[in-house]
């Protein structure tokens, strides 16, 4: 669900018997006598004296002709533009802040913004946690031809692409690399459209070559480095049970400019962490003197399958958040940027939402895509659950003497119930209705099939129940929080029509304390995030992608 900003016309051009109506909203108590006003089912905010009742009383049910000619409308013009452009009120049936139709048919949606390649499934670490292992799949190595359709497919005229690298560890498959990224430049040139790079590594197989590669091409790069020694080596462990910080930190060493001004880091804790551990993770980063860190949950999958998220850490995840975001209020704007905190706070700032797992819906399946490493087209990298799988291997490149469709459900255009879409995610029934038909060769876009897949069209049933049937429906947070993600939904319940417990217990324990401060001029938060994008976009970006 995007929105548009339609500022509120010249009163001159407002037919006076429009009428007027103050929209559904929520009021957040905020400091003084202010009170913080979300509208209804809109990502809007304004912050107003509580006095703001008055107005709203008088407004509600007169018409444009009466307000303009009441002797005090000089006085509240300028509130009662700022209302409308913020979703707060309508005129004549409209409002300033509007949403934006989305085509229905698959093949009609914009390309993906965002291309994840799974380039192997192989990794010489050998986490304890690692959500993505899987023995089926650990052999699978991409095919590049498959790789390259999905690439040319993304790059249109005027569009821009980012293109990430992901396994296993991909890094393995550096030649590939280096071959598909020279392709995705050749290509851009061609269509006049534009790709960046970004990579997700364990840290070990950086040389003079590889890091060269990637500084000459600007790719944004992400390590995974769990903290100190002691804490790190518990887990990060190679196939002979060894720890593999020393090979890590060996870089710095090696390349300190580019490990410490380049990098961005993502440190995943699993559901015995305490608040020591995190504390002493966010010293280490904070000396260690790099850009950015990121703080992820370990997901119950792969090898992590048996070790689910309790209450206690949920808290201890929350509490540690909520004390770093305090610290920034009490004027902590240094390094390391903590990427869970510019994530939170970039919702209230932009309609405009660069981390696709905080759009409304997800960009699951829409603004990204998944190419796997045995072949198969998902909808997202955060979980392997066969609901996110959009086309199987055969699906997109069927064995001789088979041919492909597109994979659709049992109505066009995606108009099923909630309910019916619900039996379709049945583990079984998605994995039976993925089976490659029979039908003419399949010369079509895949993207176009990926989204007129079973599990593309679950994932925006998603989002109509959202906005309706679930808890979220009056939730004032939804369109900057998005409902949680859906991978760990699905991951943590058993189901897509359920809010993962984490994030929701994060998001309503931050986001006021957020928008009370983003309301403000001179705003902490505001200052915060801004010298994150400037000083660390690029190591931002790497850390703020789906990968683990």
């Amino acid at each position: 669900m995007k929105f548009s900003v339609a500022p509120l016309p010249d009163w001159a051009e407002v037919d006076g018997d429009d009428l007027i109506q103050v929209a559904r909203h929520h009021r957040i108590p905020a400091g003084g006598n202010d009170v913080l006003i979300v509208p209804d089912g809109r990502p809007g905010w304004m912050r107003c004296p509580a006095s703001i009742d008055v107005l709203l009383d008088a407004l509600d049910g007169t018409d444009v002709t009466d307000l303009t000619t009441w002797s005090g409308f000089a006085d509240v013009a300028d509130t009662v533009r700022a209302l409308y452009d913020n979703g707060l009120l309508f005129i004549g049936g409209r409002t300033g802040l509007r949403t934006v139709p989305t085509p229905r048919s698959a093949d009609a949606q914009e390309p993906p913004t965002a291309l994840l390649l799974k380039l192997t499934g192989a990794c010489d670490m050998a986490c304890s946690y690692c959500y993505d292992y899987d023995a089926r799949r650990w052999p699978g190595r991409m095919d590049s031809d498959i790789a390259r359709r999905l690439i040319k497919e993304s790059l249109q005229p005027g569009r821009r692409l980012m293109l990430m690298f992901h396994g296993g560890e991909p890094l393995l498959r550096f030649a590939q690399i280096r071959e598909l990224v020279d392709f995705a430049n050749r290509t851009a040139a061609d269509a006049g459209a534009s790709v960046d790079f970004t990579i997700q590594t364990n840290g070990l197989h950086f040389s003079e070559p590889v890091v060269d590669f990637l500084r000459t091409h600007r790719f944004s790069v992400g390590v995974s480095l769990d903290g100190p020694r002691e804490i790190h080596d518990r887990d990060r462990v190679d196939h002979g049970g060894r720890g593999t910080f020393d090979r890590i930190a060996e870089n710095f060493r090696l390349f300190p400019d580019f490990m410490r001004q380049e990098v961005g880091y993502i440190s995943v804790v699993g559901p015995t962490a305490d608040a020591d551990q995190l504390h002493a993770t966010w010293r280490f980063f904070q000396e260690l003197g790099v850009l950015t860190w990121k703080l992820l949950p370990a997901d119950a999958e792969g090898r992590a399958a048996e070790k689910p998220e309790t209450a206690q850490f949920r808290r201890v995840f929350v509490e540690f958040l909520a004390d770093r975001l305090e610290a920034v209020l009490e004027g902590e704007l240094e390094r390391p940027y903590l990427t869970n905190l510019v994530q939170l706070i970039e919702p209230f700032l932009s309609l405009e939402r660069p981390n696709m797992c905080m759009k409304m819906p997800c960009g699951a399946s829409g603004d990204l895509l998944v190419l796997d490493a045995v072949g198969s087209v998902r909808a997202c990298d955060s979980s392997s659950h066969p609901a996110f799988q959009l086309l199987t291997r055969d699906a997109v490149l069927p064995p001789p003497g088979r041919s492909a469709l597109p994979l659709v459900g049992a109505a066009a255009g995606g108009t099923e119930k909630v309910d019916e879409v619900r039996e379709v995610l049945e583990v079984r029934e998605v994995q039976e209705a993925q089976k490659v038909e029979e039908g003419p060769a399949s010369a079509d876009s895949l993207i176009t099939r990926s989204r007129a897949s079973t599990s593309a069209r679950a994932l925006r049933a998603r989002e109509r129940w959202l906005v309706s049937e679930a808890p979220c429906a009056s939730c004032p947070w939804l369109h900057q929080c998005a409902g949680t993600c859906p991978a760990r939904a699905m991951i943590n319940n058993g189901s897509l029509f359920s809010i993962d417990d984490l994030e929701c217990a994060t998001r309503l324990a931050l986001f006021p304390r957020i928008l009370e401060d983003v309301s403000l001029p001179g705003s902490r938060l505001r200052q915060y995030h801004d010298l994150a994008k400037q000083r660390a976009g690029a190591a931002l970006a790497a850390a703020a992608a789906p990968p683990r």
